[in-house]
């Protein structure tokens, strides 16, 4: 059945309803008139009536209907009856029962005509006349008393909408109410955010369907106090704090600054502060090759560029490869090298091969992928050979030192020789740039030559300012600084800018800590930090703060014990620091400014 169909037979059962309460309110008014009326000709006639007074409770039905109004006013016009009653006080010689036969028969004759018409006009009433009444008095009290089709509609379909309301959750709800007061709102909102945590309790705190929840005596159609009226109490009895505006402009002088500390001591924020001088954080490992120790005098160590693994080579021929987490540092892998003493190991700058060379016109690659070695002959008119080499950062080139100042540069993936640069003196160390364009080489006096690989020539040779027999070289990662050390302990800092123009450059800083020669210097990843030491005294170490230029004062730690120092290596983010020492022993340390590996 089609929606107009059900509505039509809603509205033919309700004006049958209608008919019949009419129908019975006439019948009331008729009675009532009648009442009435016999009241009013008794009192004419001087006969006291014995009904209750009361009666006249009835006529404000009689004023609502204008029918019964206009019968009253026929009956009032009507002459004969007029005529009949002011002749009864004359017939006074007439006898009682036959007034009182008189009375009844006039009654009577006036209650049919009343009854008649009435009958008449309910006959003629229609579903027109229900619809359109004809005053406005009639239509007002029809619409209050009954209400018309387009009201019974209204009422119908509120109803409806009330009752899927009810159905809804109380989400919905609040989401509706929230988003009417938005509406009612003319002043322009701010952008909104989406909250960064939601609180389920929010939801349930009043459920509608428990009796043992106070409800809120404004709110009580929606069963919960909406999040709106919280947050207004809460600025009314707290106000807005200031931690609480997203808008607001953080200032150099914060709250936050207060919570970084703890009693007097201010911690550091990671990764964004400087590394502090004059003191530097230690904390002392585990022996890197606690497992092995029988490297022989140590070398070379080398962490490796990705994974948590260090290899260390020495002076005995056994490579061991271990792991870096300074409780275990378990062994890995052991490479032996027969009959070959080990001066200088490297790693490749992709980590994928080992190179080891030494004072024989051989040396050694093993592939740690593939656990492959190979060994690979020097040409034996060569007078050159591999006992002191190094990589170029981008892993295009080895330069090896010969033995009469010659330098030899060879392609670090296929081995081929490429071309030699003969220098004045013999070579102690080497040092590429970070981008592998320029070659540092300082000699056994005190010049230290620049060759450019690009154009394949010498672009400058300097003095080392105090120097008299040059021992080792290092460039920092960010290729801002060069450190140059000698034999008799003087390490001087550069500006690698000036070493390429100037022939006499001024160092930035001297560090004159150490009076015997420096064997090994290194920077750590960062260029913050400079690692000094010297093999022939125990304990001959010194960590340099390079921006500031001054050594920690509290390295090395008191009762240390790091014997003959021969080599120095950061990891590749700066969180470990080891040493090597004649003794075949490798101290971790961990450096707790810097989180990473």
């Amino acid at each position: 059945m089609s929606g107009d169909q059900e509505l039509e037979k809603m509205v033919a059962s309700y004006l049958s309803d209608v008919r019949s309460q009419f129908e019975a309110s006439t019948n009331s008014v008729e009675a009532s008139s009648s009442s009435d009326t016999e009241q009013q000709e008794q009192e004419e006639e001087g006969y006291q009536s014995d009904e209750d007074p009361n009666s006249i409770k009835h006529e404000p039905l009689l004023e609502i209907k204008s029918e019964t109004e206009d019968s009253s006013d026929d009956e009032q016009t009507d002459g004969p009856p007029a005529e009949e009653d002011s002749a009864e006080p004359s017939d006074a010689d007439e006898p009682k029962p036959e007034a009182e036969r008189k009375r009844d028969i006039k009654t009577e004759a006036n209650q049919n005509r009343r009854m008649e018409g009435k009958r008449k006009h309910f006959m003629d009433l229609d579903d027109n006349d229900i619809r359109n009444p004809a005053s406005a008095t009639e239509r007002d009290l029809m619409s209050l008393l009954f209400g018309g089709k387009s009201e019974m509609v209204t009422q119908l379909c509120s109803q409806a909408d009330e009752r899927g309301t009810r159905k809804r959750k109380p989400e919905h709800l609040m989401q509706e109410v929230a988003e009417a007061s938005a509406k009612e709102e003319d002043k322009p909102e701010p952008m909104e955010r989406s909250a960064a945590w939601h609180d389920s309790d929010d939801d349930n705190d009043d459920d509608e369907d428990n009796p043992k929840v106070k409800r809120n005596k404004y709110d009580r159609e929606l069963g919960k106090l909406t999040y709106e009226r919280r947050r207004k109490k809460f600025e009314q009895i707290v106000g807005n704090p200031k931690w609480a505006d997203l808008d607001r402009v953080q200032e150099p002088d914060s709250d936050d600054e207060i919570l970084q500390t703890v009693g007097h001591v201010v911690k550091p924020k990671k990764g964004s502060q400087e590394l502090p001088k004059e003191t530097i954080e230690l904390k002392v490992l585990k022996t890197l090759n606690r497992e092995t120790k029988h490297e022989g005098k140590i070398h070379s160590i080398c962490f490796h560029p990705s994974s948590m693994v260090a290899m260390i080579g020495g002076s005995s021929g056994t490579v061991s490869i271990v792991t870096v987490d300074g409780v275990r540092n378990e062994k890995l892998h052991t490479i032996g090298l027969e009959k070959f003493k080990l001066t200088c190991a490297r790693l490749t700058p992709d980590g994928n091969e080992a190179i080891f060379g030494g004072y024989r016109k051989f040396y050694h690659v093993y592939n740690l992928i593939s656990g492959q070695s190979a060994t690979l002959k020097i040409p034996f008119q060569e007078t050159w050979s591999l006992r002191n080499f190094c990589l170029s950062p981008s892993g295009q080139y080895l330069a090896s030192m010969g033995n009469c100042g010659e330098v030899h540069l060879l392609n670090a993936k296929t081995k081929e020789l490429l071309r030699t640069v003969q220098l004045r003196y013999e070579s102690a160390a080497l040092a590429f740039t970070p981008d592998s364009r320029h070659l540092l080489c300082h000699s056994r006096d005190i010049e230290v030559t620049v060759y450019s690989l690009d154009r394949q020539r010498i672009v400058n040779v300097f003095q080392d300012e105090g120097c008299v027999n040059g021992s080792t070289i290092a460039v920092c990662p960010n290729g801002q600084f060069v450190a140059t050390g000698s034999r008799q302990g003087i390490v001087n800092i550069y500006s690698l800018e000036t070493t390429f123009q100037q022939k006499n450059p001024v160092p930035l800083k001297t560090i004159d800590n150490l009076t015997t020669s420096i064997g090994s210097i290194t920077f750590n990843a960062t260029s913050e930090l400079l690692a000094i030491a010297s093999p022939d005294v125990t304990n001959a170490i010194r960590l340099v703060h390079i921006r500031s230029g001054t050594v920690f004062r509290n390295f090395p730690l008191q009762n240390s014990q790091l014997g003959n120092v021969t080599c120095v290596a950061f990891s590749p983010s700066g969180g470990y620091l080891a040493f090597g020492n004649k003794q075949s022993y490798v101290s971790l340390f961990r450096v707790k400014h810097y989180q990473n590996y």
